[in-house]
């Protein structure tokens, strides 16, 4: 039976399985080939500023998983936290129903009758799993029951988890915990049912591939995991829109589902907020506010003045 606390686990590690792709190209696009670093006053975050007459909106793109070690963060990030009254989520945490969501998770991600994983899968993806996981000590009779993503998924939170990375640490966790504690709005784009729907919902064949990646990559978790983190700190735009790039270039039906197509789904509610009197910060995932689809592209695009800080 899957726990409460594992169904946080598998919400914030949502964020993973959109990156996970991205390989073994992670490190070596995310790292600078001349080892220069930057200029203290010329360093960029990754945070943008829409300005407007009214107010100012503040987009902050989050990594899901950090360490207690990556704290504290800029000065400048905290900053926009403090003058802002309201922050979006891409979900709200308040509104997390744990036991909703506890069954959900069960409807979505395990076989009923007399269904088994290893029914859901290519025989030669399946043994490959089996010994991926004997390599980990565990036995993939402990997961008979779960579909392919759920499978994808706990593995890369225990591995993740076993590595140091926590999703308490999370940027938008550590901003939810501190704006409950100081009294702001809190509001989100989606729900976790929706969320945890959109890997249920993937197709068999998706699903295989999304667990046949998963564990090709595990071994190199701890290396992709601190390229993004410091690619993330640096605010190198180019370098994140290269990694979602490449991360989803033989994968486009995922990237429209989990990208694009969200980020277009975000797009009004963003813009009901310009103009407001309110100051608001937006956390969201980074790989949806970079690249062509994302969402300072699709702002621009529609004439609104954009600026990273």
């Amino acid at each position: 039976m899957i726990n409460r606390k594992e169904i946080l686990v598998f919400m914030r590690t949502f964020w993973r399985i959109t990156a996970v792709l991205a390989a073994f190209f992670v490190l070596t696009l995310c790292m600078r080939a001349s080892g220069q670093q930057t200029h203290a006053l010329d360093r960029k975050h990754c945070l943008w500023k829409i300005s407007s007459r009214n107010n100012a909106v503040y987009m902050l793109g989050s990594v899901h998983l950090l360490k207690k070690d990556d704290y504290p963060l800029d000065r400048s990030i905290e900053n926009v936290f403090e003058n802002s009254a309201q922050l979006f989520f891409e979900i709200n945490l308040d509104t997390i129903d744990e036991q909703k969501l506890q069954q959900l998770t069960i409807t979505k991600g395990t076989y009923g009758g007399g269904q088994t994983l290893k029914d859901g899968l290519s025989n030669q993806t399946y043994e490959f799993t089996k010994h991926r996981l004997a390599d980990l000590g565990l036995n993939i009779e402990q997961f008979a029951k779960f579909k392919p993503w759920l499978l994808a998924v706990t593995l890369d939170a225990l591995v993740l988890k076993k590595l140091g990375f926590d999703p308490s640490q999370g940027v938008d966790t550590y901003f939810y915990n501190k704006a409950k504690k100081n009294g702001k709005k809190v509001d989100g784009f989606e729900t976790a049912e929706y969320q945890l729907s959109l890997l249920g919902d993937m197709p068999a064949a998706l699903q295989e591939t999304l667990l046949l990646q998963t564990m090709k990559e595990l071994d190199t978790v701890q290396q992709e995991m601190t390229a993004i983190i410091e690619t993330w700190k640096s605010g190198d735009v180019d370098a994140l829109d290269t990694i979602l790039l490449t991360s989803f270039k033989d994968y486009p039906g995922v990237y429209k589902m989990l990208v694009a197509d969200r980020n277009k789904n975000w797009l009004p509610k963003i813009e009901s907020l310009i103009g407001q009197k309110d100051t608001v910060l937006i956390i969201v995932g980074a790989a949806h506010l970079v690249g062509k689809d994302g969402i300072v592209a699709l702002l621009k695009q529609k004439g609104y003045q954009v600026e990273q800080l």
